[in-house]
């Protein structure tokens, strides 16, 4: 199995806030104020890193997104814990706003770095002479939603890392991701970015936020 750590933090405000407007509209706080106390917390409360594993395809990942492949990389990331646990203290001190505003921080930092650690994967595979296909997740359409804990079983993660499913085939920690990119030297060598337009992911954590917000009124 391989790690990633080398995460650079790059987050975009004027996304941040857009998408929290969307999602709760504004009544006159200053969102800019909060967005810049929440980021150092955002910071501390965060423990990124990423896993994938090369390994042949397994019969049970015969999707169609897998069809020319002969290997695939069950891949996982995570923020951790700490972060859901400081979210969830938000809400408890009625602090909604910078509870939702946190967690739409979160979600969208979780998925920056998913682009970060694509281009580390692209490249690792490139240089191995095989080419990958996008992400494909549990829950996108095409793979089932159970297999998150099968992607968790077979990257064999170190139990000190706490990464589990729970009821409903949810991943523990919350921000965390599960997918699989399929490989193949017969491949193109060109990256292929997952396109949120179409994906029919009902679980995503960046619609899961939508939903928190909502329920808050």
């Amino acid at each position: 199995m391989e790690v990633f750590k080398n995460f650079e933090m790059n987050l975009d405000k004027k996304h941040v806030l857009e998408v929290l407007e969307a999602y709760l509209p504004s009544s006159g706080e200053d969102r800019d104020v909060i967005y810049d106390r929440l980021i150092d917390e955002l910071c501390d409360n965060i423990e990124p890193i990423g896993f994938f594993k090369f390994i042949e395809k397994p019969k049970e990942y015969d999707f169609e997104s897998f069809k020319e492949c002969s290997k695939i990389a069950p891949c996982l990331i995570t923020l951790g814990s700490r972060i859901t646990d400081r979210i969830d203290s938000l809400f408890s001190e009625n602090k909604f706003v910078d509870a939702v505003m946190l967690d739409v921080m979160a979600s969208t930092l979780l998925f920056e770095y998913n682009s970060q650690m694509y281009e580390y994967i692209f490249n690792y595979f490139y240089d191995l002479g095989f080419g990958i296909t996008c992400r494909v997740a549990p829950g996108d359409g095409e793979i089932p939603i159970e297999y998150h804990a099968d992607i968790i079983d077979r990257l064999n993660i170190d139990k000190r890392h706490s990464i589990y499913t729970v009821k409903g085939y949810a991943v523990h920690p919350p921000k965390s991701l599960t997918y699989v990119h399929g490989v193949d030297e017969r491949l193109e060598k060109v990256k292929r970015r997952h396109s949120c337009k179409v994906c029919p992911n009902i679980n995503c954590k960046i619609r899961a936020v939508k939903e928190r917000a909502k329920g808050i009124f």
